[in-house]
């Protein structure tokens, strides 16, 4: 199947597009990546080097895709950092005139009580890609802010959910007894997975996963695309013991 994947690009340190893109590349997927920024690294690493992709640069993009029909038969479009405004209202614009059957949008916007990116950039990516999403994937404090709900457990994390009114929110780091919790909400389920919380995780695990659910989602239900898409990620997160970047390729192909 064909998507479109639209986020960061880095060189070194799998996260954004770098994560997401080989997830689906993986399952056989045709994988359209268009970075919305090039960094050399993730700015966990130390300040990085790069450049944004301006949102005209981006509309001359789509236009020459359009004109050659790369885009006239997507199965799907995956969203995740978005560097300016003009960036999310052009995907907005290209949603209005191409048919995408499945949308997964991941908000990289936050974590640990505070946005990492510009409020008006949020805000865009809640008024604009949240209204039109098949499926939300945000951690915990993205899922708070989206939809004005406390999330500080995994009953309020699903009553948050539920009030967005999305067909799936695949909703990570959410604090549970027993470690941190992963929930797949649906109109009528709950699936979830919970696991210890470590200490030391490499950036890029809700790329990561973002792509592997989608990758898997494609092809079967949300249900066992999100078992299978956890075990992937949950491999990843152990080949990448004591490393500070996270190894997807060791986890995709098993080296």
């Amino acid at each position: 199947m064909k998507v479109l994947s639209i986020s960061s690009q880095v060189v070194w340190g799998p996260v954004g597009n770098s994560a997401a893109v080989p997830a689906l590349q993986a399952k056989g997927h045709e994988v359209l990546a268009l970075p919305t920024i090039t960094l050399s690294n993730h700015p966990g690493h130390g300040a990085p080097a790069g450049f944004r992709t301006q949102a005209e640069d981006m509309a001359r993009m789509f236009a020459a895709l359009e004109a050659l029909g790369a885009l006239s038969n997507l199965d799907a479009m995956l969203t995740g950092y978005f560097a300016t405004v003009g960036q999310v209202e052009e995907v907005a614009g290209l949603l209005d005139r191409v048919a995408v059957p499945y949308l997964l949008v991941d908000p990289v916007m936050g974590d640990h009580g505070r946005l990492y990116i510009p409020q008006e950039v949020a805000e865009a990516i809640r008024t604009h890609l949240l209204p039109r999403a098949s499926c939300l994937t945000p951690n915990a404090f993205e899922l708070a802010w989206l939809s004005g709900h406390e999330v500080t457990d995994e009953a309020s994390a699903i009553a948050a959910a539920r009030s967005l009114s999305l067909p799936e929110v695949l909703a990570t780091s959410v604090p549970s007894h027993d470690g941190l919790a992963t929930l797949l909400v649906t109109s009528d389920e709950v699936h979830r997975i919970v696991a210890p919380k470590l200490a030391k995780v490499p950036n890029g695990t809700g790329d990561f996963l973002s792509g592997l659910y989608l990758a898997e989602r494609l092809a079967q239900s949300p249900h066992h695309a999100f078992s299978a898409a956890m075990e992937m990620l949950s491999r990843a997160i152990w080949r990448s013991a004591g490393s500070s970047v996270l190894n997807v390729a060791g986890a995709l192909h098993g080296s």
